[in-house]
């Protein structure tokens, strides 16, 4: 077990140095993918929503730690991410591409209706405006780069048998 959790914070720190400084790169106006979000989800996937609350809440954490203004924003949203896919993929016996790329849509739209919610609040944007600019084109661009994950790394988001 201690093994487990040492590859995931290694992991993890990986996905949050990538954040930072690759996926900047990788925006088109204001919209990019969360690669610490496809973390949450394979977690989820793999270990089941108990676990998946607790990696989202300790990821947003330390990434509204590193890299946000809105503190306890990510961890909010990233744990609420983790919930959402735990329940989605919890029975599902397989995980193809289409499976994963639903259970990832759903769980960003949810994710990404809390944060930019919350984040945007104060730019007076009414629900659909928010909806449209960065809700949904976030969640499909999160959903593309899980995809891609999905296609290199076919058995990475399979659920694991581990004996506790």
């Amino acid at each position: 077990m201690a093994k487990r959790i040492l590859k995931y914070i290694l992991m993890f720190s990986v996905f949050l140095v990538l954040q930072i400084t690759l996926i900047p790169l990788l925006a088109v106006y204001d919209v990019y993918p969360d690669l610490l979000l496809v973390g949450v989800i394979l977690s989820a996937t793999r270990h089941g929503t108990v676990p998946a609350i607790l990696t989202g809440f300790l990821v947003g954490l330390a990434q509204d730690i590193t890299a946000s203004q809105l503190y306890g924003l990510q961890a909010l949203s990233k744990s609420v991410a983790g919930f959402v896919a735990g329940s989605l993929s919890a029975n599902k016996v397989k995980f193809d591409l289409q499976i994963t790329t639903g259970i990832v849509l759903v769980t960003a739209l949810a994710h990404n209706l809390i944060r930019d919610g919350v984040y945007y609040i104060h730019e007076g944007y009414g629900f659909f405006p928010l909806l449209f600019r960065y809700v949904v084109p976030n969640a499909i661009y999160t959903t593309a780069l899980a995809a891609i994950v999905q296609i290199l790394w076919p058995g990475g988001l399979k659920r694991k048998a581990y004996e506790y």
